[in-house]
């Protein structure tokens, strides 16, 4: 069973919408409907730490990522349509880097490429394309998917594996489908596109090592069905869905090695999966976080429990 390791007490006036840790678990980062961007520096986890608080955006604040080490970087999306990305500067202060205000509605999902490929970052939005951002000699370049979605892309989330030498971006959107998308900067075709998964897509998540299948990803939809979906080839799709009789799922996420799936419940219980054989997940642990604790906490956190731990 886990445990609690630590907790913090926010400055958040409001609903806390996503977290996230950096690599060295050193910044602990939300951010809240409230339009604020909170950063605890955990090694000053005591009373009297200062907290840092980013104001850029205008209305909730969707989504924060940290990117890996090697760049350093802090991006954001929210309801006022932008991408923002922050990085400290020699006096530790999150300073704005890049800005984009491209999308014509809300962004909603933002997601950092493998490091490999170098600093690159999508961001989806509710106007229904996909901006890709990648920074090429100190400059930003962006690119787009235009069409991704009808109505809408809720979710994205990048592959850490390339197929032939190109990048995959896994989406899904208001138009009840996933799509898997092929390529380089400026070049993306769809290689994969589910039939009607009959509700939303609004949560998606590549496991970021293959498992018993070489590509593998998790897809929640608004009707609180979950399906992990395995490949090795990335044409032909097993779908295997979890806990079939339990409708009440609403977020996914991969551990960092790809070998547990948490779903969070609609009560804001946690449960972990494991995976057996290619058809077969058990249930592992479902009591890591209840209503009851985050009642008292005051908080509806929208729970990514895997945002900060391996």
């Amino acid at each position: 069973m886990l445990s609690v390791a630590s907790s913090f007490e926010t400055i958040h006036k409001g609903q806390i919408l996503s977290t996230d840790i950096d690599y060295y678990n050193k910044y602990v980062c939300t951010s809240s409907t409230d339009g604020v961007i909170q950063i605890i520096d955990s090694d000053k986890s005591d009373l009297y730490a200062p907290v840092i608080q980013l104001q850029e955006h205008v209305g909730p604040v969707w989504q924060v990522r940290f990117s890996h080490p090697k760049f350093g970087f802090l991006a954001s999306c929210g309801s006022d349509c932008q991408l923002i990305i922050r990085k400290t500067n020699d006096k530790g202060e999150w300073k704005v880097v890049y800005q984009y205000d491209g999308h014509k509605s809300s962004t909603t999902s933002i997601d950092w490429a493998p490091y490999k490929s170098g600093a690159i970052i999508a961001c989806s939005s509710v106007d229904g394309t996909i901006s890709i951002h990648a920074l090429n000699n100190n400059d930003w370049c962006v690119s787009k998917i235009p069409n991704a979605h009808v109505n809408g892309v809720n979710c994205i989330s990048w592959s850490n594996e390339l197929f032939n030498n190109n990048l995959l971006l896994v989406s899904g959107g208001n138009d009840n489908k996933i799509k898997i998308w092929q390529g380089q900067i400026g070049m993306w075709n769809v290689k994969y596109e589910s039939d009607n998964q009959l509700s939303t897509i609004k949560d998606i998540s590549w496991s970021p090592t293959p498992g018993l299948y070489k590509h593998v990803f998790a897809s929640c939809a608004s009707n609180g069905r979950v399906f992990v979906w395995g490949s090795d080839d990335c044409f032909d799709w097993a779908q295997t869905e979890i806990d079939p009789d339990n409708m009440q799922k609403q977020k996914i996420s991969f551990s960092r090695f790809g070998t547990v799936l948490s779903v969070t419940m609609n009560s804001y219980a946690v449960q972990l999966w494991k995976q057996i054989d290619k058809q077969t997940w058990m249930c592992m642990d479902n009591s890591i976080a209840n209503r009851k604790t985050l009642d008292r906490q005051n908080k509806n956190v929208n729970q990514d429990i895997f945002a900060s731990i391996a």
